[in-house]
């Protein structure tokens, strides 16, 4: 029974929580995290992949035991429950996408929020350009985590293997959403803003480029201002120069 493995990883993490953990200390690197065991990143990593080799043949069985593990609510079994399905190469992009959308509304911190996105809603865009119709909705739900969400997942688009014109017009979106999400007051979104900006630039470099410096000409106020100024880090420096020259600032980066 899933309940019967989700008791088993219980003991497990509660010995490497007494053996290496970090404890209460991760809610000052995850905010918000509620219960956790403070349990390392790669030691969950690990018991995930056990878990997947154990039962890479019964991907159902998988499914059922990372839902469970959901359910189960701490940091350390949903960490477990996405690092599982992100093995799973076998799952389509709509199982992936429903599972995502199943478990978003439980998220409540950084870490769970980008891991979801990076197992499960991410490939899935990566995979079938039709989800962006549903994150650009997102960009405007009153939850910032799915406002979060939102951004976060387009990251997942770098080394995808879509045609170049269905990634070109999926990357124009995305700085669409950035746009419109430049002036939030929620820390956690201009951050994630930054990041998929940056990560654009990887992908576009030239679309990436051309859009910081149209922000930069037209007079940002803060904090959008503080926002492009940390993407433009991913700029060549004669086109950081550029950019501060427009924004009206010295270069810095």
């Amino acid at each position: 029974m899933p309940e019967t493995l989700v008791e088993r990883l219980d003991h497990a993490l509660q010995a490497f929580a007494e053996e290496n953990g970090y404890g209460d200390s991760v809610e000052t690197f995850v905010p918000g995290v509620g219960e956790a065991f403070g349990v390392r990143v790669p030691q969950l990593r690990e018991l995930a992949r056990e878990l997947f080799s154990t039962y890479r043949k019964q991907p159902e069985r998988l499914i059922e035991v990372s839902r469970a593990c959901w359910r189960r609510g701490c940091r350390e079994h949903r960490l477990i429950a996405l690092f599982t399905l992100a093995r799973m190469r076998g799952l389509s992009p709509a199982e992936r996408w429903v599972m995502g959308e199943e478990f978003l509304p439980d998220v409540g911190d950084w870490e769970t929020c980008d891991q979801l996105c990076a197992a499960l809603l991410g490939p899935a865009l990566a995979e079938e350009p039709a989800f962006m119709e549903k994150l650009e909705t997102w960009s405007d739900n009153e939850n910032f985590w799915v406002r979060r969400a939102a951004l976060v997942a387009t990251v997942s688009l770098r080394g995808s293997r879509l045609e170049p014109g269905q990634l070109l017009t999926l990357n124009r979106r995305t700085l669409k959403m950035c746009a419109r999400l430049l002036d939030d007051p929620e820390p956690y979104i201009r951050k994630a803003v930054d990041w998929g900006l940056r990560e654009l630039v990887k992908r576009d470099y030239g679309l990436g480029r051309d859009f910081l410096f149209d922000r930069a000409a037209h007079e940002p106020a803060y904090p959008a201002r503080a926002t492009l100024k940390l993407a433009a880090r991913k700029l060549k420096e004669k086109d950081q120069q550029r950019f501060f020259d427009l924004l009206g600032d010295a270069a810095q980066g």
